[in-house]
């Protein structure tokens, strides 16, 4: 495989775990059009590596995404062509394939967010499968500020996530959510210190990759289709994908330990813990409950 060259990210795929970083820090890792295309091209090699079970996206210097690059944005604003109403809706729908590629990602997407999720890194971070975040960790539909519409398919996803009054009350203020209010509303799954806060991705995806990965892709898959899919035909695709998962390897095997009472070589309850997931409100063994 070819490596790619990437200009505002870096990547590193190992174990079965893809590590993507924003590394721009001195713009708080703004969506600029070189970490747009940086965005592709990783989609790219995941694909073409083929061993990735979980992908974990980050960014550096404790800041996930601080939204849209607002000096590319004066730029634009200088030049009619660029800046012109058709140009900017071919440069938005631009971004649309390969935010559905990380959508319907077979491997697991984890948002490791620290610092500012704002406009489009918010958007971002709802792409992901699972979201965790640091406790310093804000997250902003701050279109508005700008006069601005929200786009990265946040109108799509933010509402099946929290609910259609919570993001009226998001999307159309523009306001700031820390990182417990994110956890409440179902945005964040798990809550850690900023200094831990890779080290937890890491352990979730390791988690992750011990477990099915035909069966979690596939589960993945009908999650995605399930608000846009009636009750028999999600039946339907269950059915056929039960029929899958059931005659693989992985499920006979956890049948036969359940029954001659081995352990499971899967079991979240027994080995996930560390990563915060099902802990009340989020809360890891290093937060204690008296500083939420």
């Amino acid at each position: 495989m070819n490596t790619p060259i990437f200009h505002a990210a870096s990547l590193v795929i190992e174990n079965g775990i893809a590590e993507f970083t924003h590394n721009h820090p001195a713009s708080r890792n703004a969506m600029s059009t070189a970490l747009r295309a940086d965005y592709a091209r990783m989609l790219d090699a995941v694909a073409a590596d083929g061993s990735v079970r979980a992908l974990i996206l980050r960014g550096a210097g404790g800041s996930f995404c601080a939204g849209g690059d607002l000096h590319e944005m004066a730029d634009r604003l200088r030049d009619p062509a660029e800046g012109s109403p058709a140009a900017t809706r071919r440069r938005i729908g631009a971004s649309a394939p390969w935010l559905r590629r990380l959508l319907e990602l077979d491997a697991i997407v984890i948002a490791a967010v620290e610092g500012p999720a704002a406009g489009a890194g918010f958007s971002l971070a709802l792409h992901a499968d699972l979201v965790i975040a640091s406790q310093d960790a804000r997250f902003s539909m701050s279109f508005p500020r700008i006069g601005a519409v929200a786009d990265f398919g946040a109108h799509y996803l933010l509402p099946r996530i929290v609910g259609l009054s919570a993001a009226r009350g998001i999307l159309l203020t523009g306001r700031t959510l820390d990182a417990r209010e994110a956890r409440a509303l179902g945005i964040v799954h798990a809550l850690h210190p900023a200094g831990r806060l890779t080290q937890a991705a890491h352990a979730l995806a390791q988690q992750i990759c011990r477990g099915p990965a035909d069966a979690l892709a596939m589960s993945k898959r009908l999650l995605n289709l399930s608000f846009d899919t009636d009750y028999a035909t999600m039946a339907n695709m269950e059915a056929l994908s039960q029929a899958v998962a059931m005659a693989a390897p992985v499920h006979r095997d956890a049948v036969r330990r359940f029954v001659e009472k081995q352990a499971q070589s899967y079991d979240w309850d027994r080995d996930g813990q560390a990563t915060g997931l099902g802990r009340r409100a989020g809360v890891t063994p290093s937060v204690t409950p008296g500083g939420r």
